[in-house]
This record gives structure tokens, sequence and C-alpha cells, in this order.
């Protein structure tokens, strides 16, 4: 099963661009790539990572809740001859559902620990706490028009039912930056980088010279930085730090939750901090006595606006309102008004 690291990224890139599930790749020796499916979504599927411990297996990241999620995971821990016993410790990057959402019957099957950053710890047990947030509310103080307001509201990232965050369990082992969550592996090392959500991790093989980015940094598309309806904070203050806290690390190779991995880290940074600084530029321009949906809906998107529908449309609103407040923290722009939005240049 073994190949070269090179060839295999080509084979990982090829399905990608064919859009197939990649097949179950040694990426080195004793970590292995395994993909699983994403229904319903355009990113396709899930790379969660097998390394191989004193303890037994460690997984970072699970999958979708579905099943047949369930059974791509089994089936490539079978392609490692592998069975679900044996796996000791589960990293979590982040406590978003197609990364954690397997987690309770993979533990209810192996008995493994779950490590997760404090911050995300936190934030599943407010959603376990929280009343459902008032989603329509919260993109008509956007500027939306009530007709939009309702067709996207039940797209909403963050309106999933309580339920589902019941699934997800809450880490039995806290990570902090820079531990070393596992002592059967003491090179694989914490890297906190919250924007993402508030307890990102990323993992850094120091051995291998291997960054596990979860969807910190991947190749080709940038991630959605944004905090859920009532939540405070700057998300993409914290994420912009984090792209220039990891971007000179010592790898030689990126492993991230999707699409394919890739060389070149500092690159691949310096081009996302690029597009952040356009795009701020752009939604500035835009601050004329707006409202975020009009901000939005005549910036540029890679679909165009009018191709933009259901959760796409919803992320690129979200995405607006996180550069307009990142904004707004610098004094580039201010708010006049919060029922709705509007925005101006500032003085």
């Amino acid at each position: 099963m073994t190949a070269s690291p090179a060839a295999d990224a080509r084979e990982q890139h090829l399905a990608w661009q064919r859009k197939e599930l990649p097949a179950v790749e040694e990426v080195r020796p004793g970590v292995w790539s395994l993909p699983t499916p994403m229904p319903g979504s355009p990113l396709g599927y899930v790379l969660a990572y097998a390394i191989e411990t004193d303890d037994g297996l460690a997984l970072v990241d699970t999958g979708c809740p579905a099943d047949e999620c369930w059974d791509a995971l089994m089936a490539g821990l079978a392609v490692l001859g592998r069975a679900p016993e044996e796996v000791s410790d589960v990293l979590i990057t982040h406590v978003h559902f197609d990364h954690h959402g397997l987690t309770r019957r993979l533990v209810e099957a192996s008995g493994a620990r779950v490590h997760m950053h404090r911050e995300d710890a936190a934030w599943l047990e407010r959603m376990l706490g929280a009343e459902s947030a008032p989603m329509t509310d919260w993109i008509i103080d956007r500027g939306a028009p009530q007709d939009e307001a309702d067709r996207l509201a039940d797209g909403l990232v963050t309106s999933l039912p309580r339920s589902e965050f019941a699934r997800m369990p809450i880490g039995d082992r806290l990570v902090e930056d820079g531990d070393r969550p596992l002592p059967g592996r003491p090179e694989l090392r914490a890297v906190w980088t919250p924007g993402h959500t508030d307890g990102h991790l990323c993992f850094e093989l120091e051995d291998e010279r291997l960054l596990l980015s979860g969807d910190h940094v991947l190749p080709r598309i940038t991630p959605h930085v944004t905090r859920p309806p009532g939540e405070a904070g700057n998300p993409l203050d914290a994420y912009l730090g984090s792209l220039r806290k990891v971007r000179d690390l010592d790898v030689v190779e990126v492993l991230p939750a999707h699409e394919y991995r890739f060389d070149d880290l500092a690159g691949r940074i310096d081009e996302m901090l690029d597009h952040h600084e356009r795009r701020l530029e752009e939604i500035e321009r835009a601050a004329a006595g707006t409202t975020t949906w009009d901000i939005a809906r005549t910036i540029s998107w890679s679909r165009g606006w009018d191709g933009t529908e259901g959760i796409v449309r919803q992320t690129a609103l979200s995405e607006t309102f996180t550069h307009l407040r990142h904004l707004e923290s610098l004094n580039r722009v201010r708010r006049t008004s919060k029922h709705p939005d509007i925005w101006d240049i500032a003085v």
C-alpha cells in the first residue's frame, strides 16, 4: 500500500478533480488518510487521519453522522487491518458535525479517549443548554427582505437541532496550545488556531514535518469564519492571527480535512491573507450607507450573487458580516444602525 508521498498526493488530487472519494493512503509510515463521504455537500468528503501509537490507533476527526460515513470509516480501518476496538484516542480538530459527528459511535465501539480544545468543549456545552437562535431575525437584521430571510433561515449552519449537538461528546481530555496529547506519539504537537471555531486545533507531526490542518488551511478554498447569531467577538481577527502563527512552521506537507494534501504552507497562507485583505478593501468601498445584505449582493463571488442559493447564500451573507465586524474593529467602517445594519466608511 505504501507509495511515495508525491505519487500519493497526485492520486488524491486527481480523485478530487474527478469528484470521487479518494483511496485510503499511507501518507507516511504509520500515518494514513481515511476519506469518508460528506452527504449533500459540494465538498464531497472529509479526510480523517489514523496515526499509529504505542497505545493503539489515534484518529484525527471522525466524519459526518450518517451510516454511509460510518461504513466508509470502518472500511478504511479494515484496509489498515484494524478494528474499531483498536482506536485508543480521537483528536478533534473542531466540533463541526462533519469532523465530530461519528465520535460518539466510535467511542461506544472502542472506549477511546476524546481530545479537544477547551473552547470548543465550552461551545458544545453552550449549544446543549441554549434555546434555538432566532435565525430569521438575524437575517432580517442584516437587511434581508422578509421573504429571503424566511427562505434562508432553515439552511443556516447554526440551526442544527439540539439533538445533533447531543450526539457529539464533550472531550474528556482538554488540549491546550503546545500540548502533546499522545504519550505513545510524543512528536505530535497541538497547535491552537482559533478562527473557524474558537477552539480549532491543528496537529503537527514534528518527526515527519507534517501539519494536519483540519479546516484551518485548505488547498483551494478559504474556510467559513463567522460566529453564531447572538455571539460577540471578532473571529476574523483571530483567524488571520492563526494563519500567521502557522505560516513558518517547519513542515513539508499539509494534510487538510477536505480536498487534497499539498506542500508550500507559507505560499498558501500568503494567498489566503491576500484574499482576505482584498475582500476587506472591496467591502470597505461598498460600505456607503448600506446594509450588510446589499453589500453582500454587490461584492464579487465565484458563482456571482445570483448563483448563490440556500446555505451558499447564507455563508456569503455571514462572511460579509464577519468582514464588516473586523473592519469596524479597525475603525475602517462604522455601523450607524443595528436593526437593520447600516454601514458607512469611518470618518
